[in-house]
């Protein structure tokens, strides 16, 4: 059973695609927390932990992010480490940007990995991005990394009022913290463009489970992307913390062609202005 993980895990990690669902489940948590509307009583920092399990393989890494909040400006910084006999994955992001009334403006971002397969060459790239007021204004690949000619094109309509992946989580629940998973997010990271779709899934007790669909625009080539290697219903679970004004995403469920991906919190720290720092219970 163990064996035959491995060769599944193997063969997407060639493909590429194992790496994909991994970005798709890592940008659903790259907020650890959504902000509320009112910058005023936010948290000055949250610091989360979570565990990676994949179906038979068991715990295969570890998802540390922290936010820091000051003067309306936000930072956001993320590390990422998966290891498998067959597949090895390190990644860091980092986010900086403003938030103004119910808008989250990014000003830049830069997304970094090394990844290698078992059989396979190693691969390293970083992205980074420049925003402007209307939406994405620059892209730079170390080492230059020119679009396939089999994706479909990135056009300059599709960069207008996007987020990248780690600012995108943020403005979850700007718009009505009561309702968490009534939101469509634009996001563009550097290659592709997509659509992030949450819809109420259920309530498990003060918990909101919202239903997760990955809707590719460009950038992919066709019958690719996160989407591609998905093969059920995405959950994501996020609780209300009404004394600190966030809604902490616990756990995310991602159904794929070789397993199931899981990322769950194990501990997560949140700071408050003129408050000392307390740990969420009951994770």
């Amino acid at each position: 059973m163990i064996g035959e993980g491995m060769g599944r895990f193997h063969s997407c990690a060639q493909r590429g695609g194992c790496r994909l669902a991994l970005l798709a489940v890592l940008l659903l948590f790259a907020n650890g927390a959504s902000l509320a509307r009112d910058l005023k009583i936010l948290p000055d920092s949250v610091e989360a932990h979570y565990r990676i399990d994949f179906t038979v393989l068991g715990n295969i890494g570890k998802f540390h992010f922290k936010s820091d909040l000051s003067d309306g400006r936000y930072t956001l910084n993320a590390d990422a480490k998966v290891s498998a006999t067959v597949f090895s994955y390190k990644a860091q992001m980092t986010s900086a940007g403003m938030l103004r009334a119910d808008s989250v403006l990014p000003s830049a971002h830069s997304y970094g990995y090394k990844q290698k397969a078992l059989l396979g060459k190693k691969k390293q790239r970083t992205t980074n991005i420049a925003f402007n007021a209307t939406g994405a204004s620059e892209v730079t690949f170390v080492p230059p990394d020119a679009p396939s000619s089999r994706a479909v094109p990135v056009l300059p309509a599709h960069l207008r009022d996007v987020l990248d992946p780690l600012s995108a989580v943020m403005s979850l629940s700007l718009g009505n913290l009561a309702k968490p998973c009534d939101r469509r997010l634009a996001i563009y990271d550097g290659k592709q463009r997509f659509d992030v779709v949450f819809t109420p899934l259920r309530r498990a007790g003060s918990d909101h489970v919202c239903r997760v669909r990955l809707v590719p625009i460009s950038g992919h080539k066709p019958g690719e992307g996160p989407a591609s290697v998905v093969t059920g219903t995405i959950e994501l679970v996020m609780r209300p913390v009404p004394k600190a004004n966030v809604v902490i995403p616990l756990r995310v469920t991602v159904p794929t062609t070789v397993g199931t991906a899981v990322l769950g919190a194990e501990q997560i720290a949140i700071t408050m202005p003129n408050q000392p720092r307390y740990t969420l219970s009951g994770i």
